[in-house]
């Protein structure tokens, strides 16, 4: 029992956390289920919360969040003298971030509002492309404002009439989410979900890029992805890697991140491909790599309107990344020395 007990513990470490794969949560459900008594299971829980001060991504505040949001399910199942159950826990587990089923069930919930409960207004779609160089706002049906990006598109139907409010989008995009909790509102991309009832956060997922980002300054935001969900917090970002599908949790300033909706730039370890790809959309300019030249660089960096020049001119600086003109493209080389 004490190994079960140690098993459990490390899953709950793993969910509160932020990062949780669909084998873990099998385990959990498999585990929870064989727990019979209240006391045993609360134990267990009031020592997670304990430890999980001690994890590297959870502050303080976050911690007491969490914790709350635990006592909040405690206090539920007090009310009730009998065994604890899976079912009870699914039943508060969506609401609470604790425990069981909530990483099937964001994925379960989408795919059977999007196939029961969709209108035929649902599958009437408006869909708005933003050129490079330029920038659109748009809102909602709902009342959400979006902020597009340079080289965007975004797909959402005339009216929200389902149970789910789905958008589909590539590119980058600022969503201020009208709250509603009786219709959770989904993005949708081509790497992930993302899950929210009223909140603000970034999305950026372009498929050209070498990372996907999502990145939260309000609220709580939910990211399914195809092997892991992942929860976020005001000033969290979830980085994934395209190509090795890597995944990281960091703490990030937000208000950084989205310099773009003021016409700024912001790069923090960022590879020097999607960089790249940033000034190509946001100068209307053809870049391109000198294939003669290894580029292994990660670029830092805030810039505020500044010019496409000024910008080449600190990169340059800053790593030795130089710049020719060919034609109508920028070239970007390294010279041996």
């Amino acid at each position: 029992m004490e190994e079960e007990n140690k098993h459990i513990s490390d899953l709950l470490i793993r969910y509160v956390n932020g990062l949780y794969t669909r084998n873990d949560i099998e385990t959990l459900r498999k585990l929870a289920s064989s727990i019979t008594e209240r006391a045993e299971l609360e134990s267990e829980m009031d020592r997670v919360w304990s430890e999980a001060q001690d994890l590297p991504q959870s502050d303080s505040h976050n911690h007491l969040l969490y914790k709350k949001e635990a006592q909040d399910l405690l206090d539920k199942t007090r009310k009730r003298e009998r065994r604890i159950s899976l079912s009870t826990f699914i039943k508060y587990a969506a609401s609470i971030a604790i425990i069981v089923s909530i990483g099937f069930g964001a994925k379960l919930y989408l795919n059977h509002s999007a196939k029961q409960h969709a209108s035929a207004s649902d599958h009437l779609l408006t869909e708005i492309s933003v050129n490079h160089g330029e920038h659109k706002q748009v809102t909602l049906p709902d009342g959400t404002v979006v902020h597009l990006n340079a080289g965007t598109v975004m797909r959402y139907p005339t009216e929200f009439t389902s149970d789910i409010r789905l958008v589909e989008m590539e590119g980058e995009a600022f969503f201020n989410v009208m709250r509603d909790e009786g219709k959770p509102f989904i993005v949708r991309t081509r790497q992930a979900d993302v899950k929210v009832l009223g909140t603000s956060f970034n999305v950026k997922a372009y498929q050209e890029d070498e990372l996907m980002a999502v990145s939260v300054r309000t609220g709580k935001v939910e990211v399914d992805m195809p092997e892991s969900v992942m929860r976020l917090l005001p000033n969290e970002q979830v980085i994934v890697n395209n190509a090795n599908g890597e995944i990281l949790k960091k703490n990030e300033d937000v208000q950084k991140v989205t310099a773009w909706l003021q016409g700024g730039l912001y790069f923090n370890r960022t590879p020097i491909s999607s960089v790249v790809h940033d000034l190509e959309r946001m100068y209307n300019q053809a870049i391109v790599l000198d294939p003669n030249s290894v580029f292994d660089d990660y670029i830092y960096g805030e810039h505020d309107n500044k010019s496409l020049e000024a910008v080449l001119n600190a990169i340059q600086y800053s790593t030795g990344i130089r710049y020719r003109t060919e034609g109508n493209r920028i070239v970007l080389y390294k010279t041996s020395y």
